[in-house]
């Protein structure tokens, strides 16, 4: 008979730094396997009871596991990505009776709960039975200034460990481009990842300057891989696959039949181009966000 590992519900309360400003580092216990960590984020000085959106609170979110961080994106970044899989699994806001008691909830999934495949969703949530004394699992997060915050973690765990060190997760790589016309053209974008590792989706977020991306053409190794798609294209393919991407971000996605066996292997890929179409000109900064499977020392 297989052995049973119950979920644990429990409050990380190793949590310093809370303040306008600055990075506030929430440090997440060693030896459990963590599925999901949800912040919850508030201004106690907000004229009213409002749940506050998650930019007017957070900026940008890294998680360090060992000594790499392993995912890094703004908190309404990540708000889009979890939302683009489900509607549901986006943050959640409760107002208060009182001013500045309105919260909002915002999951980081290490699990995946939206795949079909029970057995695949549950492999992803991130082991910390192999950390030693000078690794860390440990979640920072940027405050906003002009705002007395309020941050707290909850953790759903297991007691999980393959007992053979650090399984497999998804990893999130943030990149930002430089934009000085209605095109971009990157070259290279997976130089240097990994070959062990695989593509799970690359998401093209508004311009800082607040242009959409309108049409993408992708190729691996001389293959076009997505052919001058429009962003209406895209959506309307994603939602075909129970998918629910939101405004605000361009999202190539490879597995979005969720099979793991679409993921693009780094080392088939070899070259790449990514040429993106723009709304209208731009001059400011383009945020690519790349998920890839692998291994978190790699």
């Amino acid at each position: 008979m297989s052995k049973f590992y119950p979920t644990s519900n429990t409050q990380i309360r190793d949590i310093a730094g809370i303040a306008a400003g600055a990075t506030a580092l929430i440090n997440c216990p060693k030896g459990p396997r963590y599925r999901i960590l949800l912040l919850s984020i508030g201004n106690t000085a907000a004229g009213n009871g409002n749940a506050p959106t998650v930019a007017s609170i957070v900026d940008e979110i890294k998680v360090t596991l060992g000594s790499k961080v392993v995912r890094r994106a703004t908190g309404a970044q990540i708000d889009l990505i979890n939302t683009a899989n489900g509607a549901q699994y986006g943050s959640y806001g409760v107002g208060g009776g009182a001013n500045g008691t309105g919260r909002t909830y915002l999951p980081i999934f290490f699990e995946e709960p939206w795949r079909k495949r029970p057995d695949v969703s549950d492999g992803l949530a991130v082991q910390t039975g192999w950390l030693d004394k000078n690794g860390v699992f440990q979640i920072s997060v940027k405050l906003q200034t002009g705002i007395t915050p309020a941050l707290s973690c909850m953790a759903v765990t297991d007691a999980y460990y393959n007992g053979t060190g650090p399984n497999n997760i998804m990893k999130w790589f943030a990149d930002d481009a430089n934009t000085a016309a209605a095109t971009l053209d990157l070259a290279n974008i997976l130089q240097g990842a990994p070959a062990g590792d695989a593509v799970e989706s690359i998401s093209l977020f508004d311009t800082s300057d607040a242009k959409t991306v309108t049409q993408a053409r992708l190729t691996f190794g001389g293959v076009v891989i997505v052919d001058d798609m429009t962003y209406d294209q895209q959506t309307a393919k994603l939602k075909e696959y129970d998918m629910n991407p939101a405004a605000g971000a361009y999202h190539i996605v490879f597995d979005h039949d969720d099979q793991l066996q679409s993921l693009y292997p780094v080392s088939a890929i070899g070259s790449s181009q990514l040429t993106l179409t723009l709304s209208a000109a731009s001059a400011g900064t383009l945020r690519r966000i790349t998920q890839r499977l692998g291994d978190p020392t790699a």
